[in-house]
């Protein structure tokens, strides 16, 4: 079994690909945990039905899988028309010498559009769901609070994981990203609670 996912990995995902792969997968966890629990806490503001809930972070799920996939689509395949065409004047006859193409992009480190896209919608999805959930589970005096605590909890093993092999501080990533999605919490409820006031 090892083996067969050794030859997947060295057919299919190669250095540059896998980063771009991980990264993708962490930014999309990372959006879908805040983007739907915002929209989640401001259907919350607005004092909305469990049924309206739901079906808003199930809509604001699927957009935003959607858009971050094809986000992803696009900006890969920029950076990929760019190593393509870094790879073809080293081809040619009168780069092949030049001290500017020393650094060598072969075929091979190219990236994958199409993987960096799947891995955002998934990994989107995946974050998506733990807002979504929690609200959903959740009796209306505890839907704020029980929503809150598993974004929190979420993020911070979203930057526990995306800092791991960085140099960064840990501690300075987890804050960062729960003080983003506490400043979209707060934002969103208050504009919910503004507006459902108005109806």
């Amino acid at each position: 079994m090892l083996t067969i996912i050794k030859r997947f990995q060295t057919r299919y995902f190669h250095f540059w690909d896998r980063l771009n792969v991980l990264r993708a997968g962490i930014l999309g966890a990372n959006d879908g945990i805040i983007s739907v629990s915002g929209i989640v806490l401001g259907a919350v503001g607005a004092n909305m039905s469990n049924q309206t809930l739901f079906i808003s972070g199930i809509s604001g799920m699927l957009a935003g899988a959607c858009s971050m996939a094809g986000g992803e689509y696009v900006s890969v395949s920029a950076q990929k028309d760019v190593q393509v065409s870094c790879l073809n004047n080293q081809i040619a006859p009168e780069s092949r010498n030049s001290e500017a193409y020393q650094t060598k992009i072969q075929e091979i480190d190219l990236m994958n559009p199409l993987h960096a896209a799947v891995m955002s919608f998934v990994s989107f999805m995946l974050g998506a769901l733990i807002p979504l959930l929690a609200i959903s589970l959740s009796t209306p005096a505890w839907r704020l609070t029980n929503t809150l605590i598993a974004m929190v909890i979420a993020l911070t093993l979203n930057a526990t994981i995306s800092a791991q092999r960085g140099a960064i501080s840990i501690r300075k990533v987890v804050l960062r990203n729960i003080t983003i999605g506490l400043v979209t919490a707060f934002v969103t409820f208050v504009m919910g609670s503004l507006l459902g006031g108005a109806v």
